[in-house]
């Protein structure tokens, strides 16, 4: 499929290909297993080498980045923290979600603006801004500043290696292994601490027990 698609990108530079650059970059935020990135390096590599303008790629891709970061930010204003659905209503959950929502409240810009560097995880970064309750124009603007950086880092490097669509790809792929290990660590890094806070706070919290002497119900 997704050979099929940049053959047909390869050959149909005009409006419809334009969309398609745009597509792609917002349902890799709906889709994470959708070959997103490739699609968007294709578009790149197109901007030099098949008569696409590298304007309307950018703001295509740029457009089509935003987009998708707003549905998956809708998809956690969805979740009411206080009254969540039943499969995160349990007690751990619950207060994991509150360590998000703080997390966010605090530094949910500084989130946002790096999404777009973290490949196959971006998305949960407007699903943890839509939970925290941010506001939808702030997180439009912070995830435009993040998807206008990484793609014209895309374009500086895609015209630094003269427009080869081999060692375009293979350092993409080199970029993505390092991030996501990267994002692993962290992740894991993380999931310890919070599990320290939540194992910390299920200890003061009180227990429903009858003192003694005290009356019963």
């Amino acid at each position: 499929m997704t050979d099929f698609l940049l053959e047909w990108l390869a050959s149909h530079e005009g409006p419809l290909a334009y969309l398609v650059l745009g597509l792609a970059a917002a349902l890799e935020y709906v889709l994470p297993p959708l070959p997103g990135d490739t699609i968007t390096l294709f578009g790149v590599f197109l901007s030099g080498s098949a008569g696409y303008s590298p304007v309307l790629v950018y703001l295509a891709i740029d457009a089509g980045s935003v987009a998708g970061g707003l549905l998956a930010y809708a998809a956690g204003r969805a979740i009411d923290p206080d009254a969540p659905p039943r499969w995160l209503a349990g007690r751990r959950t619950r207060m994991a979600l509150t360590e998000v929502r703080l997390r966010f409240a605090r530094h949910g810009a500084m989130y946002l603006v790096i999404n777009r560097f973290v490949p196959a995880l971006r998305a949960f970064f407007f699903v943890g801004a839509g939970l925290a309750r941010i506001p939808v124009s702030r997180v439009a603007l912070w995830g435009a500043v993040s998807a206008s950086l990484w793609n014209a880092l895309l374009f500086g490097v895609g015209w630094a290696l003269g427009g080869s669509w081999q060692r375009l790809t293979a350092l993409a792929s080199t970029y993505a292994w390092v991030a996501l290990g990267v994002a692993g660590v962290t992740f894991v890094a993380l999931a310890f601490v919070v599990r320290a806070r939540l194992r910390e706070a299920g200890k003061r919290e009180p227990r429903d027990e009858v003192l003694p002497g005290a009356p019963e119900d």
